[in-house]
């Protein structure tokens, strides 16, 4: 019996233990607002454009044309911003600890867990990055260093491409907005499994004050 109640203890405690992981994962974060005014630059994020999560998969809502189309969108944006002599800021997702490797070996293959072979950036976007910044969870400004990368830029004005549309490209804009950055969405440049959920996620992130421009941007 006391077997029983240990076993039993250890299963609530591994469930209270799983939500809050996935509490944490998936909520945007907050941050001191910052001054726009002292920060005139724009900066292009390339979020989580890796090769664990642009290969096809049944359940995703994208097509090998929409894949293709995507990289090329993020190319020419980047080509666009190098012009203009903004940095091109490439954001990387790596699952860390033990039991969230474990939970999403289970539930997504492993893509993107630490040992995984995916991890880099997907080579067809030919892609030389002004910095580079990993996360662990779906808003990029969990990264402190991105945070000071920005601020030490004078970077006030934030374009986010990548994936996934609905979840971490969703949250960091969520975390750029709760600092008072000036948030701008390329949809032609964002891949989204949920095709849907990525239509009602532009709507939210519009009234939200994220604007939302048509390729190429103006």
């Amino acid at each position: 019996m006391v077997v029983l109640w240990i076993l039993g203890g250890l299963a609530v405690l591994a469930a209270a233990y799983t939500a809050w992981s996935i509490r944490r994962m998936t909520a945007p974060t907050r941050g001191r607002r910052i001054d726009t005014a002292s920060r005139p630059g724009t900066a292009l994020l390339v979020i989580d454009m890796q090769e664990d999560f642009t290969q096809l998969q049944a359940g995703r809502d994208w097509s090998e044309a929409d894949l293709l189309a995507a990289i090329s969108s993020i190319r020419q944006l980047a080509r666009e911003a190098r012009s203009r002599g903004e940095p091109v800021i490439v954001i990387r997702h790596i699952m860390k600890g033990w039991w969230t490797n474990r939970l999403n070996s289970w539930a997504n293959q492993g893509l993107g867990n630490q040992n995984s072979a995916g991890l880099g950036l997907d080579p067809r976007l030919q892609l030389p990055a002004s910095a580079e910044f990993v996360k662990h969870i779906g808003d990029a400004f969990s990264s402190a260093a991105l945070e000071d990368y920005l601020a030490e830029n004078r970077i006030g004005k934030l374009r986010l491409t990548g994936l996934d549309g609905c979840h971490c490209v969703h949250k960091t804009a969520c975390g750029a907005l709760n600092r008072g950055y000036e948030v701008e969405i390329v949809p032609s440049a964002v891949l989204a499994a949920d095709r849907a959920g990525w239509e009602r996620v532009q709507d939210q992130l519009a009234k939200s004050g994220a604007k939302l421009r048509p390729f190429p941007s103006a």
